[in-house]
């Protein structure tokens, strides 16, 4: 594995890799005030043509890990706030990686799809060191439900939802035609999907031992992309608007970023100290 510094100002894969948007992350602080949540100082860190996208906070809220275009195929960054300094975690040759996931064992989870079509989930350390962890599903989008099952977007037609043992191998598929947006819930062993089997569509919980399911919420638009705060509530945007929603209410605006140029927000990240706010836009 081969680690690369970029200079960065301060100022679907058969995911979706047929025809990737050019996008950027944009990283911002996110504070409390008495009327709600705030967001301030957003700076566009990654300044890169291409796909930036799919940004995940590291696990001691310092850094931020993201998908990089390098060269015309996608590689795992890290950002770090201190020093506004990117290090390229991976220098794949004949692939690209995307959806850079946290470990619960401090390693990074990531699909990687290969020149050949091959998409499969890797597993990547901080010495160069990568495995294969799901080696016969074709997985696009999953989260950590504990340090060995995920819960994953597995393609097909339709997609279905699987949980997955990683030590066993051992997959079951619990629901289909869901979205990309999978995320453990804080605090809690249950996960949250998108269900797209009716409209409007539908973020749903899972107990992923009993298999329980719950409506939290409908989506907000016609988006798909949404994330946790550490305090419970669910952050999803609308165009280039962000809204908050809390359990036993509705959602609630509280930001505009078009007077940033932003037109199309997706991807969506919260740090795990709530502090700071990761989004990938147009």
């Amino acid at each position: 594995m081969k680690y690369l510094l970029l200079s960065v100002s301060t100022l679907f894969i058969q995911l979706v890799v047929i025809a990737q948007s050019d996008t950027e992350i944009y990283l911002m602080d996110l504070r409390r005030s008495t009327d709600g949540l705030l967001i301030e100082k957003p700076v566009n860190i990654s300044q890169n043509p291409g796909y930036d996208n799919q940004p995940a906070f590291w696990v001691d809220s310092e850094a931020l890990l993201y998908a990089r275009t390098v060269d015309g195929q996608t590689e795992i960054a890290r950002y770090y706030f201190d020093s506004g300094n990117t290090l390229l975690v991976t220098d794949t040759k004949q692939g690209s990686e995307y959806s850079p996931t946290p470990m619960p064992d401090g390693r990074i989870s990531s699909i990687r799809l290969d020149a050949t079509g091959l998409q499969l989930l890797y597993a990547y350390d901080f010495k160069g060191v990568n495995e294969v962890l799901v080696p016969e599903l074709k997985i696009g989008y999953h989260c950590w439900v504990n340090k060995d099952r995920i819960a994953a977007f597995v393609l097909g037609d339709p997609a279905t939802l699987q949980l997955i043992n990683i030590k066993t191998n051992k997959a079951e598929i619990v629901s289909e035609n869901i979205g990309r947006s999978l995320h453990r819930i804080p605090g809690k062993t249950a996960f949250s999907y998108l269900d797209k089997n009716e409209s409007p569509w539908a973020i749903k919980a899972m107990n992923p031992d009993t298999q329980e399911t719950s409506t939290l919420i409908s989506v907000k638009g016609d988006g798909e992309d949404y994330c946790w705060t550490p305090k419970g509530e669910i952050l999803m945007a609308d165009r280039a608007k962000l809204f908050v929603w809390a359990p036993e209410s509705e959602w609630k605006q509280f930001a505009d970023l078009s007077k940033h140029g932003i037109t199309s927000i997706t991807r969506l990240s919260v740090s795990p100290d709530g502090k700071k706010l990761a989004i990938a836009a147009e």
